[in-house]
């Protein structure tokens, strides 16, 4: 069975509504985690996870940066990075040994910290700015 299969067939497992945009791709869509769109993508010899959340803008983020870092300490197999200007929660899994289980915990501890977490990272992000699950919390509510 090819990676891409056993991926394919951990989403249907994992029981979550999902699509595949690409080969390799897939963008996950949990109840949980604000509506957030979780992206997952093979980067042989990697598995990479990832849900966008703010675009930050111009201007002083270091109370923003810092409340990451602490909340970085609380996650197990993610964590809050920027790409660009995007903030971003990802994480990484081997592909070779990935087995349900650990892909399964990977998108348990992103909806997870996206859903504890939230509610301290939003308020300090302008809401022009947002993006991703922000978004997607705004139309929800």
């Amino acid at each position: 069975m090819s990676s891409a299969d056993n991926i394919e067939s951990f989403l249907i497992k994992s029981g979550l509504p999902y699509e595949q945009i690409a080969d390799g791709t897939w963008v996950l869509h949990p109840e949980s985690a604000r509506n957030a769109s979780l992206g997952v993508k093979i980067e042989d010899p990697i598995v990479l996870f990832s849900i966008q959340l703010f675009e930050l803008g111009e201007g002083d983020h270091a109370e923003v940066f810092r409340t990451l870092l602490e909340l970085n300490s609380e996650l197990l197999h993610a964590s809050y990075s920027l790409q660009g200007s995007q903030l971003v929660l990802s994480g990484a899994q081997q592909l070779e040994n990935l087995d349900f289980n650990e892909f399964q915990a990977m998108v348990d501890d992103m909806c997870m910290a996206l859903d504890n977490h939230y509610a301290k990272i939003a308020p300090m992000v302008s809401a022009n700015q947002s993006t991703g699950a922000q978004k997607g919390a705004e139309e929800s509510a």
